[in-house]
Formats: structure tokens, sequence, C-alpha cells
């Protein structure tokens, strides 16, 4: 099973557990194996382990599907969730059971860590039992879930792992702050930019804002790659594994943030990590952000009696939102009819009724845009979370990031090229270009380190 290949991969990997992927968009039917044996009956009762990182009330969310599942498949079929702790610890405990030959039939990860697994023939080929007649997917579920999420996890055509836990980014902003100065909610670039500056108050004349237009996570350099995206440019051409984002677009996304940092009209939230702090004390008139830090913003801010409203995220050139979060992924090692086990669990998992209740009870968003027409979704949004209503109008331009082998390099370098504009000791393009030698070196080291 070419282990010690895979500890190099994953070792090449070590940093890549906050990352999303982006796969291909094929044809997502194409490439069939008819040959491939696989089971298409569960004649004997099957247990199987998905191991996850859900905790809180994601995983009563995920638990509560589960016991449906298996109320369901009852003498059939047993889907035993298993808490890994948190993302990195339930990566490092997949590397370890590797070695073991002792992998789960399911689990949740990024599709860039598993890049590493695919690479090593460890992954089950999804398209045999996808297309399947009598076990596939049906046609009308199949292409209600958002074909770039869809597509997430293939590789060389084929899907080696389907969405699981999803989320987006939105502007958030002070509906308050922004009525009392008559400023509306920003729709473009230039919009952002004009709203931040007239939002950025010094109101006790000390000579420091007390106000911020604009809040930023202590991650926008990780993140910046949807600012990149809305400039029109992207981060690699994955087929040629070509680096772009020292481009003339990335150039202008990072111009145009930077500009909006050192003007002081943004200010990134260094101290807090996140704009849950800013946002929630009215120290910020609004604030980019993933949708997972929802929970936490809603808190602080009913904490304070602040009254928050989010939107879609303001256009560039293009509309753009980077989609994050896992998929799930079936190893190959477990025996046919556990494979068959796992992927009867994937599809129930994409059913409506999972699908509502995953989209109303967990931090994450449902993965099938028809959700939206369910009356119960409807309900919840128009009740309790407009949020998640702003987040699936992101589906229409919705990407997600490369799984590129240590793919993490580029958003590491352009990280560290964003600080360098903002210290002032380079211009964007310097410091893009510079980034882009230092990754495309560590992504270089990867390959070589595994005779790639």
């Amino acid at each position: 099973m070419k282990i010690k290949k895979l500890i190099a991969l994953t070792m090449a990997l070590s940093l890549t557990f906050g990352m999303t992927a982006c796969g291909e968009k094929k044809d997502s039917t194409s490439n069939k194996e008819s040959d491939k044996q696989i089971a298409t009956e569960i004649k004997d009762p099957v247990t199987i382990e998905f191991w996850h990182a859900m905790n809180g009330d994601n995983e009563k969310a995920l638990k509560e599907i589960t016991d449906d599942f298996n109320k369901k498949n009852q003498g059939k079929i047993t889907v035993n969730l298993v808490y890994q702790g948190h993302y990195k610890e339930l990566f490092s405990k997949l590397e370890g059971a590797s070695k073991a030959n002792n992998l789960p039939a399911l689990t949740m990860i990024y599709p860039n860590r598993l890049t590493a697994y695919v690479m090593n023939d460890l992954v089950e080929d999804l398209n045999p039992y996808i297309d399947n007649e009598k076990i596939g997917f049906k046609k009308d579920v199949w292409n209600d879930i958002p074909e770039f999420l869809r597509d997430n996890g293939m590789w060389n055509g084929k899907h080696h792992s389907l969405p699981f836990n999803k989320a987006t980014y939105l502007l958030f902003y002070n509906e308050d702050i922004l009525k009392k100065n008559n400023v509306e909610v920003p729709t473009t670039w230039d919009e952002l930019k004009k709203a931040s500056e007239q939002l950025t108050k010094d109101t006790n004349g000390d000579g420091k804002n007390d106000t911020y237009g604009l809040s930023l996570n202590a991650s926008v350099g990780v993140d910046s790659s949807f600012w990149v995206e809305q400039a029109g440019g992207h981060l690699i051409n994955e087929d040629k594994e070509e680096l772009l984002f020292n481009s003339d677009t990335g150039v202008e996304a990072y111009d145009f943030l930077s500009g909006l940092v050192k003007s002081g009209s943004a200010k990134i939230a260094k101290e807090d990590n996140y704009i849950t702090g800013p946002l929630g004390r009215g120290e910020a008139a609004m604030g980019i952000s993933s949708i997972s830090t929802l929970p936490d913003i809603t808190k602080i801010c009913k904490e304070n009696n602040i009254n928050f409203k989010t939107a879609v995220l303001p256009q560039g050139k293009e509309n753009a939102a980077l989609f994050s979060g896992t998929d799930v992924a079936i190893f190959n090692t477990p025996s046919p009819e556990e494979k068959l086990a796992a992927f009867e669990y994937i599809k129930y998992f994409m059913e409506t009724e999972s699908q509502v209740k995953w989209g109303m009870n967990s931090g994450y968003l449902p993965l099938r845009k028809s959700i939206l027409d369910s009356k119960d979704f409807k309900e919840y949004i128009n009740k309790d979370c407009p949020s998640k209503g702003d987040a699936i109008k992101e589906f229409d331009y919705g990407y997600c990031d490369p799984k590129v082998l240590n793919g993490y390099a580029i958003h590491d370098n352009m990280s560290k090229a964003l600080d360098e504009v903002l210290l002032g000791n380079k211009t964007s393009k310097q410091a893009l270009d510079e980034a882009l030698e230092r990754a495309k070196k560590e992504m270089e080291e990867a390959k070589n380190s595994v005779g790639q």
C-alpha cells in the first residue's frame, strides 16, 4: 500500500488542515468503469465507522441524521460516529490508521488532504456507485447538488469524495450604524471602499478611530483568494500546475485590500483573530467572515444589543464566493459490503429530509439548491437565520480553493505577501512575485519528496 510514500506525502501536507479545495469541472458521469466489481447488495448486517471532527450543535445534528439512517436500515447497516477531536487530531489519526492498515470506511477530510491518499490508491472511486442503476444517485438529487461542490473531490475525472460541511463568506454589518450614517449596504468594491471610509469615526476627538468601517479576520491573507477571484483572476491553473496569483488581477486585489487597511478605514482583528469581537462590541460597522463564525457573532451581538445583519459579498469585476469545509470520502480498504454501506449513508445524508436538518441544526449550509424551496427551511431562514439564505445565494458563483499537493504553500505565502505590503516593505507586485516563487519551490519539494 506504499505506506512509506503516504507518510512522506502527509508530512508534506502537515499544514494543510485549514485549507479547502476544488476539483475539476468535468462531466460527472464520465469515465465509467463498468468492469470494476462493486457490491450492490448487503446480505449480512454491516457495521462501519464514520470518523469526524464535529462537536457541539454540529455533532448533535450529525447524530440525529445518523440515528435516523440506522433506524431506517435496522438489522442491515449500522453507522457508528467516532469523534476524533478537532481537524488536526482527526487528520493525525487518519495518518496513523493508514500506517496500521486500519482506515475507517468513512471520514470527513479536506480534499487537499485527501490528495495524498488518492495518490496512494487508498480512496474508493465513487463513480461506479454514483452511476449504478440499482444503487446510484437519483438524477434529480445528483443534479441538485451545486456542481462546484459536487465535483469538489474529483481527481482525473473520478469522484473520490463528495461535499459534507460547507460554509462561505459574507458581509456582516451593524444595521444601526449604517442607518445612523445614511449608508447603504455596499454591493461593489467601490461602494465598500466608500462606505468603509464614511463609517470610520473618531467620535471623541482624540485622534484615534473609535469605529472602523470594516473589520477583517486575522487570517485575511490566507483567505485572500476570493479577492483575487473577484478581481477576475485565479490562484492557479491546476491542469497545467501553473501559479497565477501574481498576475495583474492579483496585484489589483492586493492593492485594493491593502489600501483599505493602510487608509485606516479597515482594520485587521489581530487581537481577536476574528471579526466577532470588533463587530460584537460595536467597534466595527462592517466585517467579512465565514458564516461558520455566525453562532459566535450572534451570541456576542445579542449580549451587547448589537443589531447585525448579513449580505452577499460586494462584487469586484466578478462575483465570486469562496466555499470552505470538508468533504466525505470512502477508503477502499474495507470490504465491498462495508463500502456499499458507506455509500448508502452518503446518499441518505444528501436526501431532502437530512439536508433540511443539517441546514437548520448545524452551523453549515444545506448541500442542495432545492432545500430553499422546503417549507421548513424557508420558515427557518425567514424567522431564525436569514444569513444562511444570503449564503445560499452565493451558490450561483461559488468556487473552492485548489487541492494540489501542498497547496497550502499558496495561501501561506500569499499571507506573508500581504504582511509585507501592509508593512510598506514591498509593492503588491514585488510581494506576490516573491510569494509565487516561494510557493512554487515548496510545492516542488513536496512532489520531489514522493518522487512525483
